[in-house]
């Protein structure tokens, strides 16, 4: 029940193997009541299998559970508390800690261990931590780590060399995304070919990748204030202006970790279009994403092989396989080439298909209009919205856990 200035009270369980034995715990803690903490004793376990059923039953914040109990020692009973219910903080009491006790409390899976015969300002202490580690789960932060309907995923769109439509793939597939997912995607250019994200949504921004990289340090409001806003709700970090790539070519990989990261806060998806292994920052990005796409065609044997050896520099570079979307483009009965050839010479299966519409895609990015928002009927878009719904059923947190099994 809530207080009337709407703080939750701590519910605490404590133990108390003999009649009075937790007086003193129990003393205490309504001294800390009187002194304004918030706290209700929802109970008392008199043995140790009682801990472990109160743990379920009474669902408490806070379990105190004595080092000695009978039928079932405290340390037991503490390993079963935290089995039965993980959200309980488990501490254990002892009149007289010694190191030998700490340890067995830590093999337990104790929070802490609690010494009576020090200053009741430990128990205070202890308390206000539990108390700032139950504020943490009010975050914004907690909920992308823990909800999976929120949690970030990370995309690479990206291939073995220029012109095989790797951009127009990114922004289209991030559009997509962006229309499901309103103001919570973000494409990021990153040192693509002189801005030609922006270029293909009709944005003329004022930063760029490069701006933000120029910081020593990030945050959330100074990264966010650097991106660019389509009207499909798609929010954009735009390349590097022509000339000025190789001042990026050595980027500091823990300044780059720390973009992602707060990039990561704020959005459900990161698309990040993204060239080949050319920078030292590829591989980073790459072992950060949970989809990697590679891009490849079946007119150019130069492509096929090449495509086959990115994709075995990626399996070196210790990315899961399983990460690997290989997605044919441009696929017409007219190539030179089939599936199975790029199958044979990758070794993978190839994961999706999207037809080759020359025309519907050069008028489009010549417009500055993504095809998926102009012509979504087209054969290429209903190609491209299904690989997004693939995306999103595959980003799941069981689906990612089952993939690595």
């Amino acid at each position: 029940m809530e207080n009337a200035g709407g703080e939750k009270p701590i519910r605490v369980v404590i133990s108390e193997a003999n009649p009075g034995s937790a007086d003193q715990l129990r003393q205490m803690l309504m001294r800390l009541v009187a002194g304004g903490r918030k706290v209700s004793i929802a109970g008392y376990a008199r043995d140790g299998l009682e801990v472990a059923q109160m743990a379920v039953h009474m669902q408490p914040d806070l379990m105190f559970i004595d080092t000695e109990m009978p039928g079932i020692d405290g340390f037991e009973a503490c390993k079963l508390a935290i089995a039965a219910n993980p959200d309980t903080i488990c501490v254990m009491v002892a009149d007289n800690v010694t190191p030998e006790l700490v340890q067995a409390s830590m093999r337990a899976g104790a929070r802490g261990l609690l010494d009576l015969a020090k200053p009741e300002s430990d128990l205070r202490e202890l308390v206000d931590e539990f108390v700032e580690l139950r504020q943490t789960k009010e975050k914004p932060e907690f909920a992308l780590a823990t909800d999976p309907e929120k949690m970030p995923v990370s995309i690479a769109v990206t291939a073995a060399k220029g012109g095989i439509g790797k951009t127009t793939v990114a922004t289209n597939l991030a559009v997509l995304l962006a229309k499901r997912f309103p103001d919570q995607v973000v494409l990021v250019d990153f040192f693509g070919q002189f801005g030609n994200v922006a270029l293909s949504l009709d944005l003329r921004p004022s930063f760029s990748i490069q701006d933000l990289l120029g910081y020593e340090e990030l945050d959330v409001e100074l990264v966010e204030g650097h991106l660019a806003h389509h009207d499909t709700g798609l929010k954009v970090l735009p390349g590097v202006a022509r000339g000025n790539q190789e001042e990026l070519a050595d980027v500091d990989i823990p300044q780059l970790a720390s973009l992602l990261g707060m990039l990561r806060r704020k959005n459900r998806f990161n698309v990040f279009d993204l060239p080949a292994l050319l920078f030292p920052a590829s591989p980073y990005v790459l072992s950060r994403c949970q989809h990697i796409i590679v891009l490849t065609t079946l007119d150019d044997i130069v492509t096929i092989r090449d495509t086959a050896a990115l994709t075995e520099l990626i399996v070196k570079s210790n990315v899961p396989v399983e990460r690997i979307k290989l997605v044919a483009n441009r696929v017409h009965k007219a190539n030179d080439f089939t599936i199975q050839n790029v199958e044979e010479a990758t070794g993978m299966k190839v994961w999706a298909q999207l037809p080759n519409e020359y025309t519907v895609v050069s008028k489009a990015r010549n417009e500055g209009i993504p095809f998926v928002v102009s012509r979504p009927r087209e054969a290429i878009s209903q190609a491209l919205a299904e690989l997004a719904k693939r995306i999103v059923a595959e980003s799941t947190p069981e689906h990612i856990a089952g993939t690595n099994e």
